[in-house]
């Protein structure tokens, strides 16, 4: 009794979320999978690499699935599964080691921040606009900072695009073990 109410609960508290509100917030989401990669759809190479592993056979043909009866297609959705998994845990890797390149947002902030330091230096200015520029300043970095260092929200995304995934895989295997398992007996 307790788990259903919990369950109900979430289900109305998920009807109110709408997603992003501000134009900041509808930016960064919008660019989402551009940014990093790890919610692209996987490399057709790769998806074919598992798909060969799956099924034991390194000489398996795009031409040989067409035809292909239940147990194939959710070999097809494994291997999709996999390499979407790779693909995740790689961007995630990338950007824990500094190496992912900045999101166009990012870079946006980051030129900012350059015309913003600019200004500041060239332009005769009262305490009180000097004030307003570094605390202009200061917002843009704190939002380079949620862009760009581990346990900002681009991080925290990346993690959980890595659990969907795994999430994802570990239900296509689940279905695909299935499938051969209902077909041997």
């Amino acid at each position: 009794m307790k788990r259903r109410s919990i369950i109900n609960r979430n289900r109305a508290n998920a009807k109110k979320s709408t997603g992003p509100k501000t134009k900041l917030g509808k930016a960064r989401s919008s660019q989402n999978a551009r940014k990093h990669g790890a919610t692209a759809k996987p490399d057709p190479e790769s998806v074919a690499m598992w798909l060969r592993v799956i099924l034991d056979d390194p000489d398996v043909a795009p031409s040989d699935l067409l035809d292909g009866d239940r147990e194939v297609r959710l070999a097809v959705e494994l291997a999709n599964a996999e390499a979407s998994l790779r693909q995740a845990e790689n961007a995630l890797a990338e950007f824990e080691a500094g190496k992912a390149e900045p999101s166009e947002i990012g870079k946006a902030f980051q030129n900012d921040e350059y015309h913003v330091l600019e200004a500041l230096d060239a332009f005769e200015m009262s305490e009180v606009e000097m004030g307003k520029g570094f605390k202009l300043l200061h917002r843009i970095r704190r939002e380079i900072l949620e862009e760009t260092a581990i346990g900002g929200q681009r991080h925290k995304s990346l993690r959980a695009y890595v659990g969907i995934a795994r999430n994802r895989r570990r239900r296509a295997f689940d279905a695909w073990m299935a499938e051969r398992t209902s077909g041997a007996e």
